[in-house]
């Protein structure tokens, strides 16, 4: 599918101008001998002249203009081998591919280029890839599969949102994402929400179906992303949906189905009697007595009243296996010269937790038509996106169902009383918080509509005119409803319904005049570029209590009683860009590049509203020098290098104004309050990227890539206190500086290559550091766990630092001095330490693939190393030194007279000697190795499946998250954590196990 595409982009974008002195005519096709199909776009040059054309729709071209003295056509095309064929008066041509380009061309969101003369870092994933992984969000499928990439993401509920760096965190205090652009059009992808406080929000990305991308390119160093100057600081990701292709129509049917279970992890709570007995000897610790007498009386006090035997598994009960069902149905083709695609999918998926889940209808239409000079076409999509559920922030929220079966059920307390009604519903249990009829509700609706027509204009010669019109519109609406029969603090309203909708929409229109041409050993790209981006935002907010009709399930908001809150809030935002792009290669041996960009932004400063944004790249291929020419080693082996800048917009969009909201009111007369001082001189965030590159091929079939960067953020947008006599906290000033530097290196190997074998292998390794230069003052910034500081990564721990227990007492220690191994019992008199950081020092993954007669197979893995974890509810999840249920390791391993050698200080009930406060105790080895993807399949001979008019029909099954090895001090249910390193009351990671079938018809 790739080829395809980069078949029809090729044509849109390769031409080759036809000159002088004419005698004889040349009529020809060209083919593929893989698939026997058209090439469209190859090129036919009349060699040791500029005279040729290029291939149409059909693969057929006219050659009016040769020279009688003409004897060679060079017919080549991009990811094939050159061939020469005598001139004739009619040629067919039969073109191989070159595996020497795997990757036939890079995608850079306004066009395309050989991957053999980019001078930029870029990493390319193909449908195949993406289309293995089953989570509703297709950036999943990238962790460990592309270099430099991390996703950060700790919870396991279904289109759940993520961060994602590309070669680490770039920014201080404004965005951190990178740029998404789909089918050459930028979309919005910051999440939204009621609250700020859950980590639950629905991805913008889970909206597109991963069915049909075709490719997807993340774009990396300045060489690659300057060209989209203000939002490419951290990185570009290129996104292409599947187009019309060559030859009879397609028909294709994707049918999965299956089921999410918990997956792998080390939280095995205390049974009933290993906690009864550990509550005893802390009550006994803490008061005194006997303890068989404290025994008895925890066991029948009325809090518990428990029966002596029966243990209660809160967590078993509010997790589940989860059905999984996802639909697709495609078609594509070519009439003449007019190609479609078009796609409905719908996706079904419980999540893991009782009362999650996320449904998605999609619906897609690409088209594209050539007349004459004039290509024209659009790609269209709309997704329909439900996700239901609630997971969890570090924050802690009772009336999640992850923290009120581990922080306020207890492995004694029966899920049901004698009658059969919920247990203690004034403890939020979980199993009534969630009842299908009078429960929670916790919905996000998301509408997502892309729209992106075009036309080009060929004029010959290898000059084109495009405009391109994107439309992005995501409209979300989130329905809360706190339960009048459950929710404890729902009951206290009678119920409360809240509803938030929201609304974003990205208006973008670029215009570009691009002309390709080559001549004797010269090649030249020159692109002009004009870009207008409109962004609009609303929200509104109200909520509704007192619902009279909530004990008969009537929990929608047009049956409240009584209104409470409501409010308001729109903001807009303008860009207007100038861009130009050069690309020459001479030999198709050395190769030069060169961007540049001014972009003027509302956001900022009436002062400093433009900036400049720039490129320049090189590339030497060395293997085309005549030392190394036709050698069957080295087959390829390529120098690069890159420099430039790129810009940082994404902050508040008033940033720079005195900004004033209305609301504050004072008695009974309306009034109004600064948000904002005014700051005309607030400008852009600037990311200086240098890049060093090498490329290694070695017998066309084991291929090496190399990348050292050095990415230095400056004037960085920072915010910086303010005096409270100016009514404000903060604001933002261009102050502080960040830098990532590190290492990408990369393998793909086709070990074997027959008509009935094939077994490829890859891997790739990212190591990174990422520094803090400068602040807005030389002080840190420090907080509970972490710090901010200069020379030090951005995510640093901080804190006392644990160092075991004291065999004598059974207290726990800490190390008494900010250096040293001197010890205290005392919490209060340890200083803090340096204890390591959130991000990881080296991550990536590899995998294997093979097929065999018809049988094919996969497997990959992602790891992280280096990086650390804290666990911030440790005391309200297993560790704590109150009546909450123990994890099994605390109840059986903590310090007693007769246990002095334990692992665990002596359980105390209050916990007097800080056990559980903030320390390094909590503070865990991040790394982690895990089986991704699993995938077997098997496509049936075509001559069995012909006779029912399918061309081809696979059954497969698959594995995700299969199985994840931790380091030995972990706990918890996922090493994946937040951007902040930190985890709490995680919704446990998902292994989903599916079987299908895709048939084409």
């Amino acid at each position: 599918m790739k080829r395809k595409l980069m078949l029809l982009l090729t044509c849109l974008f390769i031409g080759i101008g036809l000159v002088t002195a004419q005698v004889t005519k040349v009529t020809g096709s060209v083919i593929s001998e893989e698939d026997g199909l058209p090439v469209v776009g190859a090129s036919i040059l009349v060699k040791g002249t500029t005279v040729g054309t290029v291939t149409d729709m059909d693969g057929k071209f006219t050659l009016s203009n040769v020279p009688s003295s003409a004897k060679t056509l060079v017919v080549s095309f991009i990811g094939m081998a050159t061939q020469d064929v005598p001139v004739k008066q009619n040629v067919s041509v039969v073109l191989k591919s070159d595996t020497e380009f795997l990757d036939e061309v890079v995608v850079t969101g306004y066009g395309v280029q050989r991957k053999a003369s980019f001078t930029g870092a870029a990493s390319m994933v193909g449908q195949d890839v993406i289309a293995k992984k089953s989570d509703a969000n297709f950036i999943k499928s990238l962790e460990g599969a592309v270099p430099g990439l991390q996703m950060n993401n700790s919870t396991g509920i279904p289109g759940a949102w993520g961060s994602v760096n590309v070669r680490g965190r770039g920014s201080l205090n404004s965005g951190t994402q990178p740029l998404y652009v789909i089918d050459g059009m930028p979309v919005n992808s910051d999440y939204d929400s009621m609250s700020s406080s859950g980590n639950n929000f629905l991805d913008p990305m889970s909206a597109l179906n991963p069915t049909d991308i075709e490719s997807l390119t993340v774009l990396k160093d300045a060489a690659a992303t300057a060209i989209y100057g203000s939002r490419a600081a951290n990185g570009v990701i290129v996104i292409t949906t599947k187009k019309g292709s060559q030859g009879k129509f397609n028909l294709n049917l994707d049918v999965k189905q299956g089921f999410v279970s918990t997956a792998n992890n080390n939280m095995e709570y205390a049974n009933a009697k290993e906690a009864m007995n550990l509550y005893a000897n802390g009550y006994t610790a803490r008061y005194g007595g006997d303890f068989q007498t404290n025994y008895d009386k925890l066991k029948t006090d009325r809090f518990y009243d428990w029966d002596g035997e029966t243990t209660y598994d809160w967590m078993d009960a509010v997790t589940r296996k989860g059905y999984y069902q996802d639909y697709n149905l495609s078609g594509q083709g070519r009439t003449g010269s007019t190609g479609y695609y078009f796609s409905m999918g719908y996706l079904d998926t419980e999540g893991l937790v009782i009362g999650s889940d996320l449904k998605r209808y999609s619906g897609r239409l690409n088209l594209d038509s050539k007349f004459s000079v004039f290509t024209f076409g659009a790609s269209a999509s709309y997704s329909n996106t439900t996700q239901n559920g609630f997971s969890q922030s570090t924050g802690g929220s009772m009336s999640s169902p992850t923290v009120a079966a581990i922080s306020s059920m207890n492995v004694l307390y029966p899920f049901y009383d004698e009658d059969g009604n919920y247990n203690r519903v004034g403890s939020y249990n979980p199993l009534a918080l969630y009842d299908k009829e009078k429960g929670q509700i916790n919905e996000v609706k998301n509408q997502t509509i892309n729209l992106s027509p075009y036309l080009q204009i060929d004029f010959g010669k290898g000059i084109y005119a495009k405009t391109t019109l994107g439309v992005n519109i995501v409209d979300q609406r989130e329905y809360n409803y706190w339960s009048a029969s459950y929710n404890p603090q729902g009951i206290d309203y009678n119920g409360l319904g809240m509803q938030y909708n929201s609304k974003s929409t990205v208006i973008t229109w670029n215009n570009i005049l691009g002309w390709n041409y080559t001549f004797d050993k010269h090649n030249v790209g020159m692109m002009l570029g004009q870009e207008m981006q409109r962004k609009d935002y609303f929200y509104e907010y109200y909520e509704g209590y007192d619902f009279p009709f909530a004990d008969s399930g009537m929990r929608d908001l047009t049956t409240a009683g009584a209104w409470g809150d409501s409010e308001y809030y729109k903001r807009e935002a303008r860009l207007a860009s100038y861009f130009a792009d050069v690309h020459y290669s001479y030999a198709d041996k050395y190769y030069l590049s060169g961007s540049f960009r001014r972009d003027g932004s509302s956001v900022f400063g009436s002062n400093s509203r433009w900036g400049n944004f720039w490129s320049v790249g090189g590339k030497w291929r060395i293997s085309g020098e005549d030392f190394l020419k036709d050698n069957e080693i080295i087959t390829n082996a390529t120098l690069r290098a890159s420099y430039g800048t790129v810009g940082n917009q994404d902050i508040d969009w008033y940033a720079a104004r005195g900004f004033y909201v209305a609301g504050a009111n004072y008695g009974n007369a309306p009034g109004m309050r600064p948000t904002s001082i005014a700051n005309p001189d607030l400008t852009w965030e600037v990311s200086k990227k240098f890049d060093i590159g090498f490329d290694l091929s070695l017998i066309n079939r084991i291929h090496f890539t190399f990348d050292y960067y050095n990415e230095k953020t400056t004037d960085a947008l920072f915010k910086v206190p303010l005096s409270m006599t100016t009514g404000l906290s903060k604001t933002y000033q261009n102050i502080g500086s960040i830098r990532n530097h590190g290492v990408e290196l990369a393998v793909n190997a086709s070990i074997i290559q027959n008509s009935e074998l094939t077994w490829s292998a890859y891997a790739n390794l990212t190591w990174n550091k990422n520094e803090v230069v400068k602040l807005s003052t030389p002080e840190p910034i420090e907080s509970t766990y972490s710090i901010i500081e200069e020379g030090h990564p951005y995510r640093q721990f901080y804190m006392k630092e644990y160092a075991g227990v004291d065999r004598e007492t059974g207290k726990p220690m800490w190390y008494l001095n900010k250096e040293g191994n001197e010890t205290t019992t005392n919490y209060n008199d340890a200083a803090k330490r340096y204890v390591g950081a959130a991000e990881p020092k080296v991550l990536g993954g590899f995998g294997t693939s093979l097929t065999w007669k018809g049988i094919d197979f996969s497997v990959a893995f992602n790891y992280r190393l280096g990086g650390k974890i804290y666990d911030s509810a440790a005391s309200f999840t297993g560790f704590g030194m109150s009546y909450r249920t123990p994890l099994k390791e605390v109840a059986l391993n903590s310090w007693t007279e007769n246990n002095k050698d334990a692992k665990y200080p002596q359980y105390i009930y209050g916990d007097p000697n800080n056990a559980t406060a903030t320390s390094s105790r909590f503070l865990y080895s991040g790394n982690f190795l895990r089986i991704s993807n699993l995938t077997l399949g098997y496509t049936v001979p075509s001559q069995w499946t012909k006779k029912a008019f399918i061309q081809k029909c696979r059954v497969y099954v698959s594995a995700d998250n299969l199985y994840t090895f931790t380091a030995g001090d972990f706990i918890g249910y996922n090493p994946e954590t937040y951007a902040s390193g930190v985890i709490a009351w995680q919704y446990p990671a998902a292994a989903t196990f599916i079987g299908g079938i895709q048939l084409t018809f």
